[in-house]
């Protein structure tokens, strides 16, 4: 598709003469026509990872004004329909459209006119196409990189890594409009074959604004290598786009080189650094400032014979121009440890573990209210807890609430607003029974829920408390939030009862933007009453992988099993038991995450389950109580905490470093049900033992003494061992996978176990 480019960013305004930060969508059209189904399509996407903005900007071509006003003014319903929370009434009052002309001058259309947005939209729009699309890379401590300009440096701006989307780069052509003259400017030249694109989208944008159409040539020099040959040579019209630059030299060396080259028909792309006098070069500015918060710091680089890197150990890698070579990347592999568990993991799973194996708080595999197909990899049932309440459970929990409740609920509480699920209006509930006793009848505060906040007065003054029960994005908090500015005179409390955001840095930012207000950081208020980092993936999941797993590798069979062989009824019950899961009915799974242990001699089944003496826990009686997924939970949390990770210690990928969960895991934790957490908590990157020859020879070690003792508990997990090879997540040399499954050794495991090892030498190629 690629119709539009969306981005949102936030900018400061006056508003009734108070400073306040206002967010903005905006949403560039690139093409000669609207096609309204793709565009709603692309908004539909966008706004599955962000909320709705305060304001709505739309920007296109003057050829396009009449289709502009027709598909986002005239159809706003249609358009933006897939917006959650959306209010018609709110979005056109916030709407404003922009035409541009041939010298990228926007003029609005339709709409109030933001003051500063015109200063900030074209440089936010551009940075966020450069960060969001890998244009600064990063290398590992045993990596560096050198410069054509002699400089030595650990980050590199590498434009065309960018230029992966027609929208996009029709976006930075856009911004190039103004500085580009058809009078004037007759060949263009580019510092890099790999920003051509960009530069023949220009000529085609300017194009679309002239009756007589232009025709440029468009050349590559290779930046300074470029400059050097002595038989190069610029003509005086000629505009010039450097890719990216961290100094501006380059200008420099092109006048000193050819004086005839007005150094203003030289524009830097994306630059870094001080400005120096180079306001009219760049068009867009990196640099981390006051006014450009989402920036990139300046790093600093060295001289060859002063190079920090170089005296560390770090391997030199030269770039020429916009190209640089690389040795293969370097393996590092990690052994989970206590110290890499967040340090509230033990008390949080002792807290709200299984009871008897069952009444499962933390499960795995659903969600409520879930779009088609998607549901959590871990579920925390919050119904569950507050049900536990009136069992004499969760004391510790209900105790803290309370507390809560008395120090933070203010005394002149107006209304009551709960999110839409039934979990937070159970919690709503339980609040109001605690603290009404403390008001008159007449001013017992007022429960709505999330879509009904047209029962606010409007001219109401106090505090309003919104309730949330298990908080995994904030999405509708902060919707909330912004539909409640309107309400200037009350103040917002937000009493949120578990968060299970992916990261620290996450829940900041969302803490941070819930309490900005008229009076700074702290014009509102956030309490949580606990608060644990996990992973929050819900498009696809290990259980919903499995399931597409399930209907290929059954029909990999249908022609040569019957249906009533007991192979494929085995299957058929495993893809059941994932697909009920998903059921309102029975609301995830606690236990039959992973593939049973089969005995040999019997044919019979027996759960994975945790032993006595677990590392990462610090109490003991769980035994008898702790279900498969309070298991997974733990090991998924620790493998989270290594993906989040700032130091040496991480799950995190680069193009120079491979971060693998280390095969030694598998030895260390011999508990089957420790092995199948943490295949099924790991990324198939994370698995990745193909990559490396003495990694892929440990884990076929390891499947290997499964096989030998499949039927005893050392070799429980090898299911899930085969599945996980099977379905590709884990990769292993092709040499190692034809040496373990071609072994006299495998006739003797269960036809299930066969018929997996099959599928895995019928799909070697893309195994390994």
């Amino acid at each position: 598709m690629n119709n539009i480019y969306i981005y949102r960013f936030k900018h400061d305004e006056k508003i009734d003469g108070i400073s306040k930060e206002i967010s903005t969508t905006v949403i560039f059209c690139a093409g000669l026509k609207l096609n309204q189904a793709e565009i709603i399509t692309e908004i539909k996407q966008f706004h599955v990872n962000h909320y709705q903005t305060d304001k709505i900007v739309v920007i296109g071509g003057s050829y396009l004004s009449k289709q502009l006003l027709e598909t986002f003014y005239d159809k706003i319903a249609d358009t933006f329909k897939y917006i959650p929370k959306r209010e018609e009434t709110y979005l056109k009052e916030n709407l404003i459209i922009y035409t541009f002309d041939k010298g990228g001058k926007i003029n609005k259309i339709l709409g109030e006119e933001s003051r500063n947005f015109k200063s900030k939209f074209l440089n936010e729009g551009l940075q966020n196409i450069f960060l969001s699309r890998g244009g600064l890379v990063e290398s590992s401590g045993s990596h560096h990189f050198v410069f054509p300009s002699g400089k030595h440096c650990n980050r590199f701006l590498r434009t065309g890594n960018i230029l992966l989307h027609s929208s996009e780069i029709y976006f930075i052509a856009f911004a190039l409009l103004k500085k580009f003259n058809e009078d004037i400017h007759n060949k263009i030249y580019c510092d890099t074959s790999s920003i051509n694109t960009l530069a023949f989208a220009l000529i085609s944008l300017k194009n679309r604004f002239l009756e007589k159409k232009i025709d440029v040539l468009v050349e590559s020099f290779s930046s300074y290598e470029g400059l050097h040959n002595p038989t190069s040579f610029f003509l005086k019209n000629s505009f010039f786009l450097i890719s990216s630059s961290t100094s501006g030299n380059i200008i420099k060396k092109i006048f000193d080189k050819f004086p005839i080259v007005d150094t203003n028909n030289i524009q830097l792309l994306f630059y870094l650094g001080p400005v120096n006098g180079l306001q009219n070069n760049i068009i867009c500015n990196l640099t981390k400032s006051k006014s450009n918060k989402n920036g990139i710091e300046e790093y600093a680089s060295y001289v060859k014979d002063n190079c920090q890197f170089c005296k560390s150990g770090s391997y030199a890698l030269d770039v020429y121009g916009d190209v640089f070579l690389l040795d293969t990347p370097k393996i590092c592999k990690h052994v989970l440890s206590v110290k890499d568990a967040n340090e509230y993991l033990s008390d949080f799973i002792q807290q709200f573990m299984s009871d008897k194996k069952a009444n499962s708080i933390l499960k795995v595999n659903y969600k409520e209210t879930p779009s088609t197909g998607e549901a959590y990899s871990i579920f925390i049932d919050y119904n569950d807890i507050l049900n536990g309440f009136k069992k004499d459970k969760y004391s510790s929990y209900k105790q803290k609430i309370n507390h809560y409740i008395d120090q933070y609920i203010p005394s002149n509480l107006k209304y009551i607003i709960n999110l839409n699920d039934s979990a937070s209006e159970e919690l709503s509930n339980f609040i109001l029974n605690q603290i009404q006793d403390n008001y008159i009848p007449s001013r017992v505060p007022i429960q709505i829920k999330q879509d009904n906040l047209e029962q606010i007065t409007p001219d109401c003054k106090g505090a309003v408390l919104v309730v949330g029960s298990c908080i995994s994005n904030g999405k509708n908090l902060l919707y909330l939030s912004r539909a409640l500015r309107k309400h200037s005179e009350l103040r917002i409390v937000y009493f949120v009862g578990l968060i299970r955001m992916n990261n620290e840095s996450r829940l900041n930012f969302l803490i941070s933007n819930l309490c900005h207000g008229n009076y700074g950081k702290n014009t509102n208020s956030f309490h949580a009453i606990e608060s644990i980092y996990c992973d929050n993936s819900s498009k696809t999941n290990p259980w919903t992988s499995e399931i597409s797993f399930l209907n290929e590798f059954i029909d990999h069979f249908r022609d040569i099993l019957p249906a009533e062989n007991i192979d494929i009824k085995f299957l058929e019950n495993r893809k059941y038991i994932l697909q009920d899961s998903l059921s309102v009915k029975k609301r995830g799974l606690s236990n039959s995450l992973f593939y049973p242990r089969i005995k040999t001699s019997t044919q019979n089944t027996e759960e994975l389950y945790l032993r006595k003496n677990f590392a990462f826990f610090n109490f003991d009686n769980y035994f008898d109580d702790i279900s498969q997924s309070d298991v997974y939970f733990t090991i998924s949390n620790i493998i989270n905490q290594l993906r989040n990770s700032k130091n040496s210690k991480q799950l995190t990928q680069s193009t120079y470093t491979r971060n693998l969960i280390d095969p030694a895991n598998f030895d260390r934790f011999n508990d089957g049900i420790i092995q199948a957490s943490i295949l099924r908590s790991a990324k198939p990157e994370e698995l990745k033992y193909s990559l490396d020859q003495i990694c892929s020879e440990d884990i076929a070690a390891t499947i290997e003494t499964l096989i030998i003792y499949n039927n005893q508990e050392q070799g429980e997990a090898l299911l899930e061992f085969l599945y996980a090879l099977a379905s590709r997540k884990m990769s292993l040399r092709k040499e190692h996978i034809n040496k373990i499954f071609k072994s006299p050794k495998v006739s003797k495991l269960p036809s299930i176990h066969k018929l997996f090892i099959t599928f895995i030498l019928d799909n070697i190629d893309l195994i390994s």
